[in-house]
């Protein structure tokens, strides 16, 4: 039997190429595989993100308390002598002797620096966007706390019991977990950091023996 040539030429043709649907059909599922590659990729980094600010916030958190009450336990002498909002003077040993030393906030350098009497300021904790004291004292000598001021003077009418410490410390962040308008924290309004808040009690040893 003979076969036209025209014929044999045409079932070729349909063996060796691709119609324009099987490409159009093809292209867009390599899209939707890319999409949904980059999509699971960027869900994954921040997720990666995320766990990283929750271990910074944890750890540098505790880190801060642990230096605040480490170094204040120290304390000797009339213990605190005076305090504001943001200040706190109290007697430390330094080589033996009962010496001075001033704790401020430094807005400027996001820090709580410290001082002895007669040396010169150092940085004390690092990161710190805020700091607030409040001062809880017995003002009848009845070894209770009665009053939480934001301002203490050491005097014989009252006693100090307990200071509490509220600190918002800075926590480097990534631009692109800002971007995704996270609302587990506080965004600082100008810098990419968040804003961990650490409240913390440091309780006076024997102050009512």
């Amino acid at each position: 039997m003979h076969i036209p040539r025209h014929c044999s030429l045409t079932a070729e043709r349909k063996q060796q190429g691709f119609t324009l649907l099987e490409i159009v059909l093809s292209t867009g599922l390599a899209a939707l595989m890319m999409i949904a590659i980059t999509a699971s990729l960027l869900q994954f980094n921040q997720h990666k993100l995320l766990a990283q600010v929750v271990v910074q916030s944890q750890s540098l958190g505790q880190l801060a308390v642990a230096q605040v009450l480490t170094d204040w336990r120290g304390s000797c002498g009339a213990g605190v002598t005076s305090g504001t909002a943001q200040t706190i003077k109290l007697m430390r040993l330094y080589q033996g002797r009962c010496v001075q030393y001033d704790y401020a906030y430094n807005s400027g350098g996001h820090s709580l620096t410290r001082r002895r009497s007669g040396g010169r300021n150092s940085g004390f904790l690092a990161q710190v966007e805020s700091m607030d004291f409040y001062f809880g004292v017995d003002s009848d000598r009845d070894c209770r706390i009665d009053q939480w001021r934001r301002s203490y003077q050491a005097s014989a009418l009252t006693a100090l019991h307990q200071v509490k410490v509220s600190l918002q410390l800075r926590i480097p962040s990534s631009r692109q977990l800002r971007a995704g308008k996270s609302n587990l924290w506080l965004w600082h309004q100008d810098d990419d950091v968040v804003l961990h808040p650490v409240n913390f009690i440091w309780r006076l040893a024997n102050v009512c023996t």
